[in-house]
């Protein structure tokens, strides 16, 4: 199957080209993110699985609505790969994701202030990837198998963070944001007689500039 990425990156910037008579700014993020480990476990004990660190690339093109709320269209690329321990054994497997949505902006100051707190909330759908190259064996495949499969999940967004003015029409976004979904039970499936259940809580902070278009 072909790379998602090159495709979204493209319809997340070209969703708006035809407001571009609406106050709004395009930009790019780079940071890092780190998801929270979840169970998997069965009659004989448990396993720790979930995702590693890794890299985020995002683009965006946000919209001010009025003086205190903003809206954006976002799309992140997240390198992340699947992972599966026990008892002094890990398991990796090549993966990423691809998280498209739409937020919701509080700011804390009118859009003209140089320094603008703000909290955000939105939804959308993440798409998790496993890269890797799959085996006959794969070691702990009595609690989980981590597969070379796509799957899409629902998607919360919740978190915030500052933009400073630091040249007209350009601005400087600091942020974090909670990727929260369902277990992608496709990607990392549990075998039978095994149990996983939970969210995935992935925490991003970003940092990023915006150019201005009115």
């Amino acid at each position: 199957m072909r790379p998602l990425g090159p495709f979204l990156f493209v319809l997340t910037l070209s969703f708006p080209a035809s407001c571009l008579a609406q106050q709004w700014e395009l930009g790019g993020s780079a940071g890092y993110g780190l998801a929270r480990n979840l169970t998997v476990s069965n009659a004989a004990g448990s396993a720790t699985t979930g995702f590693k660190g890794g890299a985020a690339l995002g683009a965006v093109a946000g919209q001010s609505l009025y003086n205190y709320l903003g809206g954006e269209f976002r799309y992140v690329y997240r390198f992340g790969d699947l992972k599966l321990s026990a008892g002094g054994t890990e398991v990796i497997f090549s993966g990423l994701s691809h998280a498209v949505h739409y937020d919701l902006l509080v700011f804390a100051r009118r859009r003209n202030a140089p320094v603008r707190p703000f909290i955000a909330l939105g939804g959308g759908v993440k798409i998790y990837q496993g890269t890797g190259k799959e085996a006959a064996y794969q070691p702990l495949n009595t609690f989980a198998i981590l597969t070379k499969t796509r799957e899409v999940e629902g998607l919360g967004t919740v978190g915030g963070g500052i933009q400073v003015k630091i040249a007209p029409h350009v601005f400087l976004r600091t942020e974090f944001r909670d990727y929260i979904t369902p277990v992608p039970k496709q990607v990392i499936a549990p075998v039978r007689g095994a149990k996983l259940s939970g969210v995935v809580h992935d925490f991003v902070p970003l940092v990023g500039i915006r150019f201005g278009i009115q």
